[in-house]
């Protein structure tokens, strides 16, 4: 059973309702989770822009980051191994969590494509709300980066379909979705889906805490990504022993291994404060080829602090670092690049310079917009009832009463699940007498 934590807000006016579907993928420690970062910035930044929006994220348990103004949590249990969580899809514990009775829901905000298409379902079939669907894709369960012998690519781009807008890490994430489509869609659903997707970036994050002038004696190398073959790990282990097979004036740093691999590498971990800490202190950061085809999100960390990145070259990353990236085509070439970045100060803090301004450029209250235009082109989709008896009885009965809620207008219409009430809620949000509240309506008249 979900149990749900809120502000005690019902009477403020939100003329949206927003639910945040989850993706959590990272068991080991949920505060280093890749959608708990980027989602508690993008809530962080778009509450600001739609103040008159109410969001609730599904959650395994509180988390703090989450906890602030016209934002919500419920407790809702999932498996968090990619594999299982990508597979389970459980109908009875959604219908607890959206209790579609008593709350209005204007938008699912998806974070799993593979489940989009049976959230709709549950939506569109079996309750009274009709929200419009929108989201982030984040990882694509192609062959080359999910070598599990069955695999949920075609739930994937089925609920795709389903959405009104999705955002994707880069132009070549997108280019690499388009590429697989024909494998899983007819062709007019591929053309479709050209229009559905869009390179949205993700804000470049600078938790405030103590930062360090890098040791010139003591060079700190990073790799702060996940130590998976997809991201090109083992690449970087094989680096890094022949770039040791000469100089031993470096160490390396891991933090998301769970074994230091090689002696030279510590994996110390800190909470995300300290870990923008320990990031000041590297000297150069890596980023190898990645399967994925998509920005690196660790390396906007890093060069928020002014870290230089030695990248793959590659257009995924080309399209971000741009200028401030150091890239390389051969193994010959990275090994160039890194000892010069390792003998030069000059260099090095030139390209530290430059990382930093760049991650001001990129700041999330730069690219929040782009976040914030998904929404609103997802209200132009809305539809709106016509103004009928029914709608009247409705207008009416919030100004006899003054104050009721969902639950009180379904029961006062005697209205089935399958009835749809959007609609008409929609219609209300242009009433200038009635105000929409978290979980009611409130009439204005005197």
């Amino acid at each position: 059973m979900s149990k749900h934590f809120e502000y005690s807000d019902d009477h403020d006016e939100y003329n949206w309702r927003a639910l945040v579907y989850p993706n959590w993928t990272w068991q080991k420690d949920l505060k280093q989770d890749s959608f708990y970062i980027i989602m508690s910035n993008v809530l962080k930044h778009l509450t600001k822009h739609r103040k008159d929006t109410h969001f609730t994220v599904l959650t395994p348990k509180i988390m703090p980051n989450f906890t602030m103004p016209n934002v919500d949590q419920i407790l809702y249990d999932v498996p968090m191994h990619p594999n299982e969580m990508r597979h389970h899809f459980n109908t009875r514990d959604i219908r607890n969590v959206t209790n579609h009775r008593h709350y209005d829901w204007d938008f699912v905000y998806s974070y799993l494509p593979e489940h989009t298409l049976q959230l709709k379902n549950h939506f569109y079939n079996i309750t009274n709300t009709r929200p419009v669907f929108l989201g982030y894709s984040a990882y694509l369960e192609i062959p080359k980066t999910t070598p599990y012998e069955a695999n949920v690519l075609r739930n994937h781009y089925a609920g795709l379909m389903e959405m009104n807008s999705c955002g994707v890490n880069s132009q070549a994430t997108k280019d690499t979705v388009m590429k697989y489509a024909p494998t899983c869609l007819p062709d007019k659903d591929v053309k479709k889906l050209e229009n559905i997707l869009e390179p949205l970036p993700r804000g470049w994050d600078n938790v405030r805490g103590k930062r360090h002038r890098p040791d010139e004696n003591d060079k700190i190398i990073v790799w702060n990504h996940r130590p998976d073959g997809y991201k090109g790990y083992p690449w970087f282990l094989k680096q890094m022993d022949e770039l040791r097979e000469h100089r031993q004036d470096f160490k390396v740093w891991v933090p998301l291994s769970n074994s230091p691999d090689r002696d030279y590498i510590y994996t110390d971990g800190f909470d995300r404060k300290k870990y923008f800490t320990e990031l000041s202190k590297c000297w150069v950061g890596v980023c190898g080829e990645s399967q994925h085809t998509g920005w690196a999100n660790s390396a906007s960390d890093g060069m928020a602090v002014g870290v230089p990145y030695i990248f793959y070259d590659a257009d995924y990353y080309e399209q971000y670092a741009k200028g401030a990236g150091i890239y390389y085509k051969t193994n010959e070439d990275f090994q160039k690049h890194m000892n010069n970045i390792l003998d030069q100060s000059p260099l090095r803090f030139a390209y530290s310079h430059k990382s930093k301004n760049l991650a001001k450029k990129n700041s999330w209250s730069n690219v929040i917009r782009q976040y914030d235009g998904h929404f609103m082109n997802a209200q132009k989709q809305m539809k709106v009832v016509s103004k009928t008896e029914t709608y009247d009885r409705i207008v009416a009965f919030i100004h006899e009463y003054k104050y009721v809620t969902k639950y009180d207008i379904i029961s006062y219409l005697k209205w089935g699940k399958g009835i749809p009430f959007t609609p008409y809620r929609n219609r209300l949000r242009k009433e200038k007498k009635i105000k929409l509240t978290k979980i009611g309506y409130m009439s204005e008249n005197a």
